[in-house]
């Protein structure tokens, strides 16, 4: 028992430290300043990270392309209610690194120069690495500009990952002597996982702080944040509408005052499962993706034929039970009772086997654009590992429904949405037997996300350098980066 009360004192212990430093690391307090129209030299990304207490929104980004319109960079046109288009002007130059990773997004996704806004969320990005490389180069900027600094300096993280140590040990040392009385040692274990407990508790609190500088600018904008809430109805107003804007809707976008441009400008935003947008045949549309119900649709033929057979003699067989017990009370003749139990049994194994004859007999070619790549878990195999099924959705350009189809792991790994392809499949089942790749995806990631790695600008502790920096790995872009949501 002693061990365990010098392990808990140790422990309370290294919880006041970790409370005192972050007391003394907290945010400064920031009073607005008086409405004012005057922009001042922040960009929006900036300005969305020092006015919301460090921490980067989701508006950021699209902010960020709205700043790029209003400078002439690109061009946001309203087509139509429905559509709207951002249009490349030419190849920019000075362009900032996170203002540079959001103009590669947009052009990777172009067509002769013009992509739909609803598009923006496309791509073969992994968004969480891209939105990590794009919050650390604002982060980068922010610190350059003397409003923000990590929280847990060097020294910070090493005081307090030296302390962690103590209870670490002490936690270990109680429960060997615990231990000894049954002939096995946990201790060093204990150890292990009471330290990494403790770094992870750091890394919770840990992100980035801001300086009296920072605080200063942060109040001038909120009262800029006033001054436009006053003077503009920005929450009413489209993307489109930064035309007549300039640069006070990309900052309004930032403050959190526009959130109908923001929304139409998806940037930062994971692709929708079910809505997908696509340029195939020439213009941009929104396609409406469906995952049928698995019961026929997106099996393959041979175990459908078995599943069918298996339903069926199941369906016959409780039908003759069901019609003994029938006969034996005299409400249904003795005599029909196997031929009703197997015309039920035929009934229900029909439609599967004949479905999928009909596909094994012939499979229908369909050729377009991948506008989804999806897998969904589908329980679990007999060593609990998960089981998924996988799915392709084809834009044929001929309906603005499709319903995507099953295939296997092994065709459906090497496939990037935006890949142009010709698939063999059957149209009764949804399964598609072959598939090949006749026009690679124009949509692959091509970013720069080396550079931010030299910042120490960390979201947990595991990022805070507390050795000297080492130079970072090179990228050459061909990695599988893709995001699919599982």
């Amino acid at each position: 028992m002693a061990f365990w009360m010098a392990a808990a004192a140790a422990t309370g212990l290294w919880l006041l430290l970790l409370l005192a430093l972050a007391v003394a690391t907290r945010n400064p307090d920031v009073e607005p300043r008086p409405a004012t129209g005057e922009l001042a030299g922040q960009s929006p990304a900036v300005v969305d990270l020092i006015t919301g207490d460090w921490r980067l929104c989701d508006e950021a980004a699209s902010a960020t392309l709205l700043d790029l319109a209003a400078r002439g960079v690109v061009a946001v046109e309203e087509i139509g209610p429905e559509l709207s288009l951002v249009r490349l002007r030419g190849e920019p130059g000075g362009l900032r690194p996170y203002e540079r990773l959001v103009y590669d997004h947009v052009r990777a996704l172009a067509v002769d120069g013009v992509v739909a806004t609803g598009a923006l969320a496309e791509g073969s990005r992994d968004l969480r690495r891209w939105w990590k490389s794009f919050r650390k180069k604002v982060i980068v900027e922010a610190r350059e500009q003397g409003l923000s600094r990590p929280r847990w300096s060097r020294a910070h993280a090493l005081l307090l990952g030296a302390a962690a140590v103590v209870p670490a040990v002490a936690i270990g040392i109680a429960v060997s002597v615990d231990d000894a009385r049954a002939n096995h040692d946990g201790g060093p274990g204990a150890a292990i996982v009471s330290f990494a407990l403790l770094v992870a508790l750091m890394g919770r609190l840990n992100g980035e702080r801001g300086t009296a500088e920072g605080a200063r600018a942060a109040a001038h904008w909120l009262g800029v944040r006033e001054h436009l809430r006053a003077t503009g109805r920005f929450a009413e107003q489209p993307a489109a509408s930064v035309a007549i804007w300039g640069r006070h809707l990309a900052y309004a976008s930032a403050l959190g005052l526009a959130p109908r441009a923001v929304g139409s400008l998806p940037v930062s935003t994971p692709a929708d499962d079910n809505r997908a947008w696509s340029d195939y045949g020439g213009m941009w549309h929104v396609v409406n993706v469906r995952y049928p119900s698995r019961l026929l649709w997106g099996r393959p033929p041979g175990a459908t034929i078995l599943r069918g057979l298996a339903a069926g003699w199941f369906a016959g067989f409780f039908t003759w039970i069901l019609l003994v017990v029938a006969t034996a009370f005299g409400v249904w003749p003795d005599g029909l009772v196997l031929p009703a139990a197997l015309a039920v049994g035929l009934a229900v194994a029909g439609l599967p086997v004949v479905y999928a004859i009909v596909d094994l007999g012939g499979a229908a070619t369909v050729e377009g654009r991948i506008v989804r790549l999806r897998r969904f878990r589908d329980g679990s195999k007999a060593n609990d590992a998960a089981k998924w099924t996988y799915w392709c959705a084809i834009d044929e350009g001929g309906s603005r429904e499709v319903r995507a189809m099953g295939l296997s792991e092994e065709m459906w790994r090497p496939l990037r949405e935006g890949d142009k392809v010709r698939a063999a499949a059957g149209r009764r089942l949804g399964w598609i037997r072959s598939i090949e790749v006749i026009e690679d995806s124009r949509l692959r990631a091509s970013y720069d996300d080396t550079g931010e790695h030299l910042v120490d600008a960390p979201e947990n502790l595991g990022e805070v350098r507390v050795l000297p920096d080492r130079p970072p790995p090179t990228w050459d872009g061909r990695a599988d980066d893709r995001r699919r949501p599982e």
